[in-house]
């Protein structure tokens, strides 16, 4: 008969620890206060009675617990207000709450006070249930325990306004059949996988372990919650399975026939199972194989040491991702309590999936930062990147060696520099070695991956100082691009480059790794073009090479496009004949310059504008004035037009009226002296 234990079989670390500290406080020789259990700590009849023959009563309600009693509260733990019961009555309360139990208590207890109902996975009526729902006191909310995707559509209040949690013991596959029918309702944050890992392991390790047996042993009672989950998950795997508590009742299933010689034979047991049945129901199975029994049961115990004893401060260890709340995600290290990681660490890793690892229970290398033993059981407190900063910090000693260089993401700036992050480790790049020329804005970086040399690794003084430099590795690209463009450059070449700088006369462009110069006469067709509204640094533009020496490494380039030219294709736009119109832009005492399109100006001579004798254009014309006239002459080697305004319609001059001639002054004569008068 070939037998296999389940490495994770009987008392799981709640129970252990209320049985071994109920254990201990019976032994106390000088106590002589009455000693209670408020409820049985563990659904097995063996252990309790064992603890009632040491003097202890079992109550189900804290109203009948005798005034001043020291009272074990069992893993399941119980209602707030039994907790005030029992303190008022003077008892000495020795709360063995489950740490996983307990956090559950915190949890709904922050539900109900921010407003939120409770979706429960689990049993109804089941103590440990009962004891974390108690938390929502008299608030509000509404709480629902279901145990079937089904039951969801019965609840009374909507799902989006709920939080989710489970029992401790409940089945983690009927768990995540839940979580996929409210899955996009609730909030991932407000999703609680609180089933304890170990009973989750328990379960997973009884699936695997029926599945390749011809019959299959529970070793428990018939009222444990979680024994009978397992039995269920066995019956679906291997018919032949078995519900037992005693070898006894493992005895009369082998006489019956039940379980055949040749079988092979998987044993596993619930979180209230003590070892001792265990090991007497192994024993039972074969006389023949107490002691090979015995010797596994040994290696089991010595490996299960050796891995305890890996679980220290500073130690690397290999765990599972069990699940996650808003602040931490939890992982199985393999020891009695579950270890913990900051959730930051994960959100700080955008290729990290930590929904997916949490599904399929991935595994991840960790460091232990510290380790705590408090009342609620040991606290672990682990990281993901101090394993991989210690990788970094090898990777990056490596590269500075090698003089390789490494990709970082900067992070955030500092005085005089950025800090780039490689794997966890940080890496100060001083602002002079971010690039060649002055950097005045550190902020546009920081979110950046920029590839740098490792300047300096220094690890003196027992602190470890980092430095590096993009600067370095773009002077070395910039060097090996231009001499590629010196070995292949030629006139009318044509290269996609980036403005350096602007100054009066032009602008340099980097054609990449050598700056060429666009004189300003070459940056627009216009005259009087200024460089810097034309370009800005830092602009992607086209150029061609116009001459080159490469003895002295200059560049002349051209920017400017012939289909930009004022000039281009003007015969077609504009005939010679054509009637233009446009608008006087300058006068001359020779003529009017006549703007037809922008940056085309054509001539109207003194001689074209009227129909007589202008002295001067000003006369008849000024400036903004618009005109028709037409096209008499086009010539694009000079880059002149001329026009006529007089062939189309001359303006003359008005006619104004000549003044009246005056007439010559005339002396007016002397009057005659009249006659002196006769007499008759």
């Amino acid at each position: 008969m070939e037998i296999t234990t389940a490495s994770l079989s009987g008392f799981c670390f709640g129970v252990k620890n209320a049985v071994s500290a109920a254990t201990e406080v019976a032994a106390l020789k000088d106590n002589t206060k009455p000693l209670a259990l408020l409820g049985e700590i563990v659904h097995n009849e063996l252990v309790v009675n064992k603890l009632k023959s040491s003097g202890y009563k079992v109550y189900d309600r804290a109203e009948d617990v005798p005034d001043g009693a020291i009272v074990i509260i069992r893993a399941h733990g119980v209602s707030p207000k039994q907790i005030d019961i029992l303190k008022g009555k003077g008892c000495d309360v020795r709360d063995m709450t489950c740490p996983f139990v307990a956090k559950i208590h915190r949890i709904v207890k922050e539900a109900a006070s921010s407003g939120k109902n409770i979706i429960v996975t689990g049993g109804k009526g089941h103590p440990e249930v009962l004891g974390f729902c108690a938390e929502a006191g008299d608030s509000n909310v509404k709480i629902a325990v279901i145990s079937t995707p089904e039951e969801l559509e019965t609840l009374d209040f909507p799902i989006e306004s709920a939080i989710l949690v489970s029992q401790t013991t409940f089945s983690s596959k009927a768990f995540k059949n839940i979580c996929q029918k409210i899955e996009n309702k609730i909030e991932k944050n407000s999703v609680f996988d609180t089933i304890c890992n170990t009973t989750e392991s328990r379960q997973r390790e009884a699936e695997e372990l029926s599945e390749k047996s011809d019959s299959m042993l529970v070793i428990g009672s018939s009222h444990s919650s979680n024994t009978n989950k397992l039995f269920d998950i066995c019956k679906g795997r291997c018919v032949r399975s078995f519900l037992v508590n005693s070898a006894l009742e493992v005895r009369e299933l082998i006489a019956q026939g039940k379980i055949l010689p040749d079988d092979r034979v998987g044993i596993t047991a619930g979180a209230s199972t003590p070892e001792a049945i265990i090991l007497e129901v192994v024993q039972e199975m074969n006389e023949d194989e107490k002691k090979t029994n015995q010797e596994q049961l040994d290696s089991e115990f010595a490996n299960a040491v050796e891995e305890i004893a890996t679980i220290r401060r500073g130690a690397i260890v290999t765990g599972t991702i069990t699940s996650a709340d808003a602040d931490y995600v939890y992982v199985d290290v393999h020891d009695k309590s579950e270890g913990r990681i900051a959730r930051k660490e994960f959100e700080s890793d955008p290729d990290f999936d930590l929904d997916k690892s949490i599904k399929e229970h991935a595994e991840v290398t960790v460091k232990v930062r510290s380790i705590k033993n408090s009342d609620q059981g040991k606290e672990i407190i682990l990281s993901k990147n101090d394993v991989e900063a210690e990788k970094g910090r090898a990777e990056i000693e490596e590269a500075y060696n090698n003089k390789t260089p490494i990709d970082v993401k900067i992070t955030r700036t500092v005085k005089d520099g950025l800090i780039g992050t490689y794997k966890g480790v940080d890496i100060y790049i001083h602002r002079t070695q971010i690039k060649s020329g002055d950097v005045k804005d550190l902020a546009p970086y920081v979110g950046q991956t920029m590839d740098i040399r490792v300047t300096k690794f220094d690890t003196e003084k027992g602190r470890l100082r980092i430095s590096g430099s993009h600067r370095q590795i773009a002077a070395e690209e910039r060097s090996r691009k231009a001499a590629e463009i010196w070995d292949n450059i030629e006139e009318g070449k044509h290269y996609k480059g980036t403005v350096r700088s602007v100054v009066s006369f032009g602008a340099f462009i980097d054609i990449g790794g050598v700056d060429g110069l666009v004189h300003a006469t070459e940056l627009s067709w216009s005259r009087n073009a200024v460089p810097s509204e034309i370009l800005k640094v830092g602009d992607e533009v086209d150029v061609y090479v116009k001459s080159f020496d490469k003895e002295t490494k200059k560049i002349s380039l051209g920017y400017k496009k012939l289909e930009d030219d004022p000039y281009f294709n003007i015969e077609e736009r504009i005939p010679l004949g054509s009637i233009v119109k446009g608008t006087v832009v300058r006068l001359t005492n020779f003529g009017a310059f006549v703007q037809l399109e922008p940056d085309l100006d054509a001539l109207c001579h003194v001689s074209q504008i009227s129909s007589t004798h202008l002295e001067r254009p000003d006369l008849v014309l000024s400036v903004g004035q618009e005109v028709q006239a037409q096209v008499t002459e086009i010539d694009k080697e000079r880059r002149r037009i001329s026009i006529s305004i007089k062939a189309y319609a001359p303006i003359d001059p008005e006619e104004t009226e000549a003044p009246a001639a005056e007439e010559p002054a005339v002396e007016a004569e002397a009057p005659a002296e009249e006659a002196p008068a006769t007499e008759e």
